[in-house]
């Protein structure tokens, strides 16, 4: 538990005063606020724009696309990663304002160069704590998930 604080505090503090990261509050569920910046470039994919994303502390893994606005449901949220090129994305994630299963992540195979497409498909609404790993580099960060809108 310590660790996993320290972790998630270490993005806050470096990049603090540059408008990359900082928690916000949104009811019980700290969120961390996602920026607006541009990835590095993939040249074997589009520019990505300027986000809204999710960024770790080196600015080696990034979580754009549905991110910031995700839904529980079975429908699922597509979410793009920039991460290190040839490693393998792990993503895991925990609700933290109730009990629920864990999220599920679909991340197919085979994207050799930084750009990864997922799906994470939420088993119900409320504050999440998403991780991503990536070879040695990680990505914490604290989402709002809507409910799902066909009531399930």
């Amino acid at each position: 538990m310590i660790r996993a604080l320290a972790v998630m505090s270490l993005p806050a503090l470096l990049f603090t005063g540059l408008g990359l990261e900082s928690p916000a509050a949104s009811g019980p569920c700290t969120v961390t606020e996602p920026i607006r910046a541009e990835p590095p470039r993939d040249p074997n994919a589009d520019p990505f724009g300027t986000g809204p994303w999710y960024v770790n502390a080196d600015q080696s893994v990034w979580a754009g696309a549905d991110a910031p606005h995700m839904g529980a449901g079975e429908k699922g949220n597509k979410v793009l990663w920039i991460r290190p090129q040839g490693t393998q994305l792990v993503v895991s994630g925990r609700r933290l304002d109730g009990e629920a299963s864990a999220l599920k992540a679909r991340i197919p195979c085979c994207y050799p160069t930084g750009f990864q497409a997922s799906g994470l498909t939420f088993p119900s609404g409320g504050c999440w704590e998403i991780s991503a790993k990536a070879g040695t580099s990680a990505l914490t960060f604290v989402t709002r998930v809507g409910p799902d809108p066909l009531g399930r």
